[in-house]
């Protein structure tokens, strides 16, 4: 895949680029090229994650990935969990540790529950707090006419099954190393 970038002035352009890959210019006198080394490709990493009650177990490896994109400290993630193994669900609220530590505090919303059984998907919001990368994951509840969110637990917002699976993923500034 070649990806084309054309200028016709003086521009200067940040491609995430592993550092071993081809960068060609042509038609520009006295072009520089320079690869960041803080910006990234797609990198996974081991998630880590459970309850925050009594653990969950698996036959086998917990079927969780993960991956990321970094420049300089902005950081993408996604997390895909699936509970094809899964022999216990564990008690209590869901967690899962990002790659880095978040400058801030922040809400990700970009979550989806797939309950296989019955169709449905129910959004999966994860928080963590300043300092932390420890992201606690909810979900919704609705009371009357108010919408609020509650801990994703095995029975929250649905009883989880073998076949369901969930994904997240949102962007945040990390902490400075």
């Amino acid at each position: 895949m070649t990806d084309v970038i054309k200028t016709q002035q003086t521009s200067t352009v940040i491609v995430a680029t592993p550092a071993s890959a081809t960068v060609n210019v042509e038609g520009v006198a006295g072009a520089t090229i320079s690869v960041d080394p803080e910006v990234t490709p797609e990198v996974p990493f081991a998630i880590v994650g459970g309850t925050l009650g009594t653990q969950p177990t698996f036959s086998g490896a917990a079927l969780f990935t993960g991956s990321y994109v970094r420049a300089r400290n902005l950081v993408h993630f996604e997390v895909q969990v699936d509970f094809d193994n899964i022999t216990s669900f564990g008690t209590g609220q869901y967690f899962i540790d990002l790659p880095f530590n978040c400058k801030y505090a922040y809400q990700f919303t970009a979550g989806c529950l797939h309950d296989v059984s019955t169709g449905r998907d129910y959004p999966i919001y994860g928080h963590v707090n300043a300092g932390s990368k420890r992201m606690e994951l909810q979900s919704m509840d609705v009371s009357g006419q108010t919408v609020f969110q509650v801990d994703f637990t095995s029975t929250n917002p649905v009883a989880l099954s073998t076949a369901d699976n969930f994904h997240l993923s949102g962007s945040y500034i990390a902490e400075e190393e």
